[in-house]
């Protein structure tokens, strides 16, 4: 008699039988399906027609001297170029700016005093308290940098806008002498206008806007000392004290020394205060030029010719001060 268990065990073995079967089977159709199927075979080309448009040798077939442009390309402005060297507005060949602040540092501190307007223009009793005089330090040197912008012989940011942006932040500068209301509201306005010029936007005003600058009806003088001062006796001189500063805040360094030569030449113009005396323009340009010998220290990476020439601008800053005030 059999066992309970032998009837199962051979099921399952006639099962495990049968799907081995089956695998195999299938296993061998697939190769012998894949021994029978034709390949396809490689097409033919008639090598002649193919020649027809191409040559060995290119170059054989050019006439005349093979041109190389040899000229690094650069990331300026491709159109049209203005015979005066205007970018994108205009500009006065030869007016010399370029030779005293790059267009790079002009941008840079623009950008940076919208960012003190958005400070000092913002409540307004924070603006009656003492607000209005930083604002109209901010918008003083908004009016200078627009002012050379508009004369600037290169290519530099705002120059289609310049000389009405220079008007009107001359004109918020002059206004904010005082902390009232009405220099509030025009300081909201231009605080508008410098956000819209930094994103790329366009300003609106009407009138004729001369974009020859009369640097007498543009700014006055007291403003612009104070920025000075902050250039020459704050920042310059402590950024050159080390090797250290001198170093890591070069590109600062050179912003600042830029915007000294700038001021030393502007109060030197025509209409400035006091800009027709000898004397008083001899301290200014010697500035100027000090300012100028910070530049290049900072190209040679020369922290002791830096230092040197930064002592140049405050004895010609004290001297100054000694024999003229305002």
């Amino acid at each position: 008699m059999q066992s309970p268990l032998t009837r199962p065990s051979r099921l399952l073995t006639v099962a495990l039988s049968c799907c081995l079967l089956f695998v195999l089977g299938t296993v061998l159709a697939q190769v012998a399906a894949k021994k029978t199927s034709p390949r396809a075979r490689l097409p033919k080309f008639d090598e002649a027609p193919a020649r027809g448009p191409f040559f060995e040798n290119v170059f054989d077939k050019l006439e005349g001297p093979r041109i190389v442009n040899d000229v690094p390309a650069t990331g300026g402005n491709t159109g049209p170029q203005n015979p005066t060297g205007g970018g994108d507005g205009g500009g006065i060949a030869g007016s010399g700016w370029d030779k005293l602040i790059t267009a790079e540092s002009i941008e840079d501190e623009i950008k940076a005093i919208r960012l003190s307007v958005d400070m000092d223009v913002d409540k307004p009793g924070d603006f009656r308290g003492r607000g209005y005089k930083r604002a109209r330090k901010h918008f003083s040197m908004l009016a200078v940098l627009f002012a050379v912008i508009g004369e600037y012989d290169g290519d530099v940011r705002f120059q289609k806008q310049a000389p009405v942006a220079r008007d009107l932040f001359s004109r918020a500068a002059r206004n904010c002498k005082v902390g009232s209301t009405a220099a509030y509201n025009e300081a909201k306005l231009r605080k508008a206008d410098l956000q819209d010029l930094v994103s790329g936007s366009e300003i609106q005003a009407e009138g004729t806007f001369d974009p020859v600058a009369k640097w007498g009806d543009i700014v006055d003088r007291t403003p612009i000392m104070q920025r000075l001062e902050v250039a020459a006796q704050q920042r310059l001189q402590q950024l050159t004290s080390n090797e250290g500063d001198f170093k890591a805040q070069s590109s600062l360094i050179m912003r600042e020394a830029e915007l000294v030569a700038v001021i030393g030449e502007v109060l030197c113009k025509d209409g400035m205060e006091d800009g027709d005396d000898d004397t008083y323009a001899g301290f200014a340009q010697q500035m100027r030029d000090a300012a100028r010998d910070v530049i290049d220290a900072v190209k040679l990476e020369n922290a002791d010719a830096a230092r040197k020439a930064v002592g140049e601008i405050s004895k010609a800053c004290s001297e100054c001060h000694e024999n003229y005030r305002g």
